[in-house]
């Protein structure tokens, strides 16, 4: 016996209210669709109908069965649908850009996972640091952390950083301690070179933007932490790439009563590209896994 089938014409008799209308919504004859229901009734050992001439009406037993078997129903037809449809099958080519340290530590790990799930997407990924107009360099999203932004092109804002400036306990030991932001034309600073050498700082009375000249400029936010742990000067980093050191006593924060502004990691997305189903699904993949902790946050390089 075929439990959907007898279910099918059940709910079907009651909701029409007739054997003879649920026979041709199922195309069958009304003595195939009497006998299924008989069956259900058999198996189930209760009376789900009661008929008379003129009418078909449900048993208090019909009416306790019925929103089961309709919910039932419902999701046996969407099941059979969905596996008819199959799995969406992502393909084509997608160029992906992304901060060089980021990608490193944190962000490539989760494009390799959406590689995994959509074999026949063929990725190109490529680590570049510094704002790129992905329009003009056929790219399909660029994550990036500068203000940038292009005509025909998209922001996603997706999370933002949050920056430091740290130095080794044995690179401040016998210095002055560093009370205020000017007092960096004192010390030898390490700056990030797409970043500039304008660090700005905000306290209760605004905005304070100094210009230091620095000891150490690189593009490579990874080297910068690497000066700072080896007693180079003072860095400007973000609390996700100094997290560990300043955990393990290597770098400690200093100046922070002085708040750095927050900058925004963003996707950058051109326009004619953001309905493609394969640009869609990996930023919502990025969205979705790539999780950052309440301590520390990721950052441009």
């Amino acid at each position: 016996m075929d439990s959907i089938a007898t279910i099918r014409a059940f709910v079907t008799v009651a909701t029409t209210g007739s054997f003879t209308e649920a026979a041709r919504l199922l195309d069958l004859v009304p003595s195939v669709v009497t006998k299924r229901v008989m069956q259900l009734e058999h198996m189930l050992g209760v009376s789900l109908l009661h008929r008379t001439t003129r009418k078909v009406i449900l048993s208090p037993a019909g009416e306790h069965h019925l929103p089961r078997f309709t919910t039932a129903l419902a999701a046996h037809d969407e099941a059979i649908a969905s596996a008819r449809r199959g799995v969406e099958r992502l393909s084509g080519p997608l160029v992906v850009k992304v901060p060089a340290t980021l990608g490193h530590l944190r962000l490539n790990d989760v494009i390799y996972d959406f590689a995994r799930v959509h074999p026949d997407v063929n990725i190109e990924l490529l680590s570049v640091d510094g704002p790129m107009n992905p329009a003009a360099e056929g790219i399909d999203i660029a994550i990036t952390a500068f203000p940038d932004s292009f005509s025909g092109v998209a922001d996603e804002f997706l999370w933002p950083i949050r920056r430091g400036l740290y130095a080794s306990p044995r690179y401040l030991a016998g210095r002055p301690e560093l009370r205020h932001p000017a007092q960096l034309a004192e010390h030898q600073c390490l700056a990030y070179r797409p970043a500039g050498s304008t660090w700005t700082f905000r306290d209760k009375t605004g905005l304070i933007s100094i210009d230091v000249k620095p000891r150490l400029c690189s593009n490579d936010m990874t080297l910068l932490l690497q000066a700072a742990r080896n007693d180079m000067g003072i860095a400007l980093l973000s609390d996700y790439v100094a997290a560990s050191a300043a955990g393990h006593g290597e770098l400690v924060n200093v100046l922070g009563g002085f708040v750095i502004p927050d900058l925004w990691i963003k996707a950058l997305i051109p326009r004619d590209r953001l309905d493609r189903p394969r640009t869609a699904a990996l930023l919502k993949h990025i969205k979705r896994n790539f999780r950052i902790d309440a301590q520390s946050n990721p950052i441009d390089s």
